[in-house]
C-alpha cells in the first residue's frame, strides 16, 4: 500500500500536483482496512468556512465607473472655470448702471441688458429684433409667392383642360446627337 501511495505521490509530483490535501485524500481513500461505504474523504476547506460557495453573476461596473469618471472630469474641466469666470465678472465688472444717453447717440439693442454676460451673449450670439422681423417678413414673402404660383398653375391647368391645349410646361429639348445631325445636314 505504501508503494501505491508513493507511486501516486511520485506521479502527482511529476504532474506538478504537490497539493498535500490531495495526497492525504488519496491516502485515506486507498487504505484497505476501511470498507468502501464508510471511506472518509477529506474535503478541501474553502475560504468561507463550511458554507457552500456561490458565484453570483453581477453586471460589470466598468461602464458605470467610466461614466462617473467622465462626468467628474468634464465638471472639473468646465464647471469650475465657468464659476471662476462668472465670479470674476460679477465682482470686478458688475451690473451696468443707468446713465444719460449722449446727444445724437443711438444705443444698440444689446446695450439695454444689465448684466455683462447677457450683453455679451446678446451682442454675439442672438439676432436683433430687427433681424428677426426681416427674416420672418422674408419667409412670409416666399410663402406668398408659392401660394400665387400654385394658384396660377391651377388656373393654367383648368384652362388647358377647358380648351384642350397641350402641356404648357413641355419644352422640346434638342439632344446633342440631334444638334450634331442638324449641323451635318446644313453642310
Amino acid at each position: 500500500m505504501a508503494a501505491l501511495v508513493q507511486g501516486c505521490a511520485f506521479h502527482f509530483r511529476v504532474l506538478r500536483l504537490k497539493n498535500p490535501q490531495l495526497i492525504r485524500c488519496l491516502k485515506v481513500n486507498s487504505s484497505p482496512n476501511m470498507p468502501s461505504a464508510t471511506q472518509a474523504v477529506t474535503q478541501r476547506g474553502m475560504a468561507s468556512g463550511g458554507a457552500a460557495r456561490k458565484f453570483f453573476v453581477t453586471p460589470t461596473r466598468y461602464a458605470d465607473k467610466r461614466f462617473i469618471r467622465a462626468v467628474r472630469f468634464y465638471v472639473l474641466l468646465t464647471a469650475i472655470p465657468c464659476a471662476v469666470g462668472i465670479t470674476f465678472i460679477n465682482v470686478f465688472i458688475g451690473p451696468a448702471q443707468l446713465a444719460e444717453i449722449p446727444e445724437g447717440y443711438v444705443p444698440k439693442e444689446y446695450e439695454y441688458h444689465q448684466h455683462p454676460i447677457t450683453r455679451f451673449l446678446s451682442r454675439h450670439f442672438v439676432n436683433t429684433p430687427q433681424q428677426e422681423y426681416e427674416k420672418m417678413a422674408h419667409f412670409l414673402a416666399i410663402e406668398q409667392e408659392k401660394i400665387e404660383a400654385r394658384k396660377a398653375e391651377k388656373t393654367v391647368k383648368r384652362l388647358m383642360h377647358q380648351r384642350g391645349d397641350g402641356h404648357w410646361y413641355y419644352y422640346p429639348i434638342e439632344s446633342p446627337m440631334e444638334a450634331h445631325q442638324s449641323e451635318e445636314l446644313k453642310d
